[in-house]
């Protein structure tokens, strides 16, 4: 028997996205205190492939796949000591949008961000993202330039709706 001093553990939380036109998924992990993995999952095979992990939180809600399943580009925040100037920009960095290629967080392309609000896009093609970041600070960090990808950008819009209206799920 639990005594009432002991927490029960908290369960793992799942969130999911597909690609449009291949058989893939991924699947956003969330453990406890702040922890995230990203998975890869084959809907064809039905087989997983377990990836990176991330110290901090990662907005699902704001996040998409390429059509193709290739590419995941997701919104993300760390708060910590070390991870807060960037020695390339010498600024404070504690969001930033991002493009990797699952089952790993590491940026390909990123675009820090200096606050919670916006963030995040989606895919129009395999080769076109929508960014959710406003004009001013929609510069790409000089070490991740986002390559061969048409960036569109537009602020202050829904990502999730945006993203659910997309994909036959609208309202």
């Amino acid at each position: 028997m639990r005594e009432k001093s002991q927490k029960k553990p908290i369960p793992a939380r799942l969130f999911m996205i597909l690609a449009r036109d291949a058989p893939t998924a991924v699947i956003f992990r969330r453990g406890r205190s702040e922890w995230v993995q990203l998975i890869k999952w084959n809907t064809q095979t039905d087989s997983f492939e377990s990836g990176q992990w991330f110290h901090g939180r990662i907005y699902e809600h704001r996040a998409d796949l390429s059509p193709d399943g290739s590419l995941l580009i997701n919104f993300a925040m760390k708060n910590s000591s070390r991870a807060l100037q960037d020695r390339e920009t010498k600024k404070f960095t504690y969001f930033w949008t991002a493009i990797s290629k699952p089952p790993y967080f590491t940026a390909l392309a990123l675009w820090p961000k200096y606050g919670s609000w916006d963030g995040g896009g989606l895919f129009n093609s395999n080769n076109s993202i929508l960014l959710n970041h406003e004009k001013e600070v929609a510069e790409p960090h000089p070490n991740h330039r986002p390559e061969r990808l048409e960036v569109v950008l537009k602020d202050h819009c829904d990502i999730f709706s945006e993203r659910l209206e997309r994909d036959g799920f609208g309202f």
